[in-house]
């Protein structure tokens, strides 16, 4: 058939829309989505296959004697009742067969000549309800080249009939030839009346300059082929195939439903690409947000261990002031030698005293900054967290409910964004991090700057007790030596300064070890916190690389694909330009 009637452009047309319907199956197999890939595969094997008629209608309207009659053979079962229940294929073949591919499909094989250049299938009624009543719709309605809408001449109005032209007409496009069947049993008058009635609702469903044959199976079998209405069928399918004119309506018909497979797809694939592009800029948002968190956490860390140090300083200076003041000649000596009989006034006594009272100073004057910079660390934290939860619920809204796409990966993508949104909120009211963000913001301060409050005190007993204890010893050995009370008090006065100098000297290098004590524990607590949140988006991390991984392919498949199908369908190869746009 192909090789006399189908001319070089056809063929050529055909070769790049097989290309074409291959790469769609490829991406309809890609999406897993088995419905679309069963009709590109059934639409590549149809391009080659005989020219598919699919005869629908209304149980009763004369479907199977209307087949039987075009094919001058008793192919199709009549009866009374309605005797087709499954869908019923008639292919050629050089020896009859009949065989029973599927609980709803028959196929029937017979020699005669007209089915080398086409096939048919026959349906049940629209009206009846078969349980696979949707392989019609699904496999022979998107793979028809012509329906022949069967109606009962007499009453061409049933509701069922016309509401499923609706989809044969307005979802795919088809070509459609109604048969008004049974017309002897309507007078001319009457069934020019329906015709016209017809026409009238046929332009409703949009379908301009209907074609319309009264046929009457009865007359055909009878011998009464002038008024039978068979013969101009006959030369219609004829001149269709012989001028190959068969042929093009058949390309024209995958062509448009190749197209709306592509446009079926269009809106879920846009949705996919604006999905991972939203996942893409939400992960890449989230790694600045924690960077630049990072950022303003060692700021904050290193402001808070500033004013820290200066707050040491001023109170240092005030210590230094102190400790000059108490630490005179004659305290010296009355607590040295009263301190043997009385611990209370001893110089142990004074020494334990002063650095009781340097460190409740040195805390009380901290511990107003340390609140206010730790309340002020945590509220960044908490501010960072809260700010990533409400980026994981945007990005979460951003999902798709596609009914043609299906990736494994799409699948864990709700699971991965609210397992990690979880975990982000369970950072601010569960155990973690060291208790780091559970405690208030004052147990805070006292945790990070109470430990540096009490390495500075332990500094301060430490020169008090000894830089004294040797100004005391080397007086006591001077007074053993006899060398009286006053030389006593010159040693002790010598030592005063000596001790006084050591004793500023040691506060002043303490000061780099407090600022230093401040910084390093803050930022042990920032480590433990980003880690933890480094952590934890490491999963959702992971699944935008998954997702771009098996996404991207996807969104390039159908970029191609459309670029060639704008290329292919652009053409005026079949007719009609611009018909496949439609």
């Amino acid at each position: 058939m192909a090789s006399q009637i189908i001319d070089k452009t056809l063929h050529a047309y055909r070769d790049d829309l097989d290309r074409l319907l291959e790469r769609v199956q490829a991406l309809t197999k890609h999406i897993n989505n088995a419905n679309l890939l069963r009709t590109t595969h059934n639409l590549r094997r149809n391009i080659n296959e005989p020219f598919l008629f699919v005869v629908v209608g209304e149980v009763k309207a004369g479907k199977s004697s209307f087949v039987n009659a075009l094919l001058d053979a008793e192919v199709c079962a009549t009866d009374i009742e309605p005797c087709t229940d499954s869908i019923q294929q008639i292919v050629y073949a050089e020896q009859e067969f009949a065989e029973q591919v599927e609980p709803s499909l028959r196929k029937i094989g017979r020699p005669i000549p007209i089915l080398q250049d086409i096939s048919i299938v026959d349906t049940p009624g629209t009206n009846t309800v078969i349980a696979e009543h949707q392989i019609i719709t699904e496999r022979y309605i998107p793979n028809s080249d012509l329906t022949f809408f069967v109606l009962f001449a007499k009453n061409p109005y049933q509701k069922s009939a016309w509401d499923f032209l609706d989809f044969v007409s307005a979802e795919w496009r088809k070509k459609v030839v109604f048969i008004l069947q049974q017309a002897d049993l309507l007078r001319p008058a009457d069934l020019q009346t329906n015709m016209e009635r017809v026409k009238e609702y046929a332009y409703q469903k949009q379908i301009k300059a209907p074609i319309i044959f009264p046929t009457s199976a009865a007359l055909e079998q009878e011998g009464d082929t002038a008024n039978s209405g068979f013969e101009p069928v006959r030369q219609y399918i004829q001149a269709m195939v012989s001028s190959g004119e068969s042929y093009r309506i058949k390309l024209r018909s995958v062509s448009q439903t190749t197209q709306q497979i592509i446009g079926l797809l269009n809106g879920d694939i846009e949705a996919l690409n604006q999905q991972l592009a939203v996942d893409r800029t939400t992960a890449q948002n989230i790694r600045g947000k924690i960077d630049a968190g990072k950022g303003r956490s060692r700021y904050e860390v290193n402001t808070l261990a500033d004013r820290l140090a200066a707050r040491y300083e001023v109170i240092s200076a005030r210590i230094k002031r102190d400790f000059r003041d108490s630490l005179t000649v004659p305290m010296v000596v009355r607590r040295s030698f009263v301190g043997i009989f009385n611990q209370d006034a001893s110089m142990q006594a004074w020494v334990d005293d002063f650095q009781e009272r340097c460190a409740r100073d040195l805390r009380a004057s901290l511990e107003e900054a340390s609140n206010e910079g730790a309340q002020h660390f945590v509220d960044g934290i908490r501010q960072l967290f809260d700010g990533l939860s409400q980026d994981l619920e945007s990005v979460k809204a951003q999902r798709i409910e596609s009914s043609h796409i299906s990736l494994k990966v799409l699948e864990r993508r709700q699971e991965v964004i609210e397992s990690v949104r979880a975990k982000v909120d369970n950072l601010l009211v569960n155990q973690g991090l060291g208790d780091m963000l559970v405690t208030q913001a004052g147990d805070m301060a006292n945790e990070i700057v109470g430990g540096a409050i009490l390495a500075v005190s332990g500094t301060i007993l430490h020169v008090i007790q000894f830089a004294v204890a040797e100004a005391i010893m080397s007086a006591i050995g001077i007074a053993f030596a006899g060398v009286g009370v006053i030389v006593l008090g010159i040693g002790i006065l010598w030592q005063r300064n000596r001790i006084i100098a050591k004793f500023e000297q040691a506060l002043d290098n303490e000061k780099g070890r407090f600022q230093e004590e401040i910084a390093s524990r803050l930022n042990e607590k920032l480590g433990i916190i980003y880690e933890e949140v480094e952590r934890i988006f490491t999963q959702f991390y992971d699944y935008v690389e998954h997702e771009e991984a098996a996404v991207q392919p996807v969104i390039d498949q159908y970029t191609a694909i459309q670029q060639e199908a704008a290329g292919l369908f652009s053409a005026s190869v079949l007719g009609e330009p611009g018909a496949e746009k439609r």
